[in-house]
């Protein structure tokens, strides 16, 4: 019996490698997402600490305005933050349509896979059968002789 090898295995690969970049990219992008939320909370409790410290403590004129500097840099921080975060959301979604589309394709391929085994199979047992009919016919007229 002959060996089934697939014409298109190697498509199937670079596919396959190309779904599995994907993936990395959506976890890095993920990764990515995680240490923004975290520093924003950060900065977060930062402000909040700020925020109150400024409310309990009695200060001059120079101190307010330092710590209202500083509370509106923390801010614009927070703002930068949650910008980066909108940009990789929207990134990772690109992503996900486009891991999406690579295992469709690589369904596709499997698909074309699984049927050519099958005529492959077929074809097979054809030839076993044409080959066992020779053989039969060999006997049967060695034997009529």
């Amino acid at each position: 019996m002959a060996k089934y090898v697939f014409k298109f295995q190697s498509i199937m690969k670079v596919k396959e490698m190309l779904e599995k970049k994907v993936q990395e990219e959506i976890s890095r992008i993920n990764k990515e997402i995680d240490d923004l939320m975290f520093e924003m909370k950060h900065v977060g409790n930062e402000l909040k600490r700020i925020s109150i410290q400024s409310m309990e403590q009695s200060s001059t004129v120079a101190d307010f305005k330092s710590m209202k500097m500083f509370e509106s840099h923390l801010r614009n921080q927070v703002e930068a933050i949650e910008k980066k975060i909108n940009m990789l959301n929207r990134k990772k979604e690109e992503k996900q349509l486009e891991l999406i589309e690579k295992k469709r394709e690589i369904k596709s391929l499997e698909i074309i896979k699984e049927n050519d085994l099958q005529n492959f199979l077929i074809e097979e047992r054809k030839n076993e059968l044409k080959a066992l009919n020779e053989v039969a016919l060999r006997n049967f007229n060695g034997e009529q002789s």
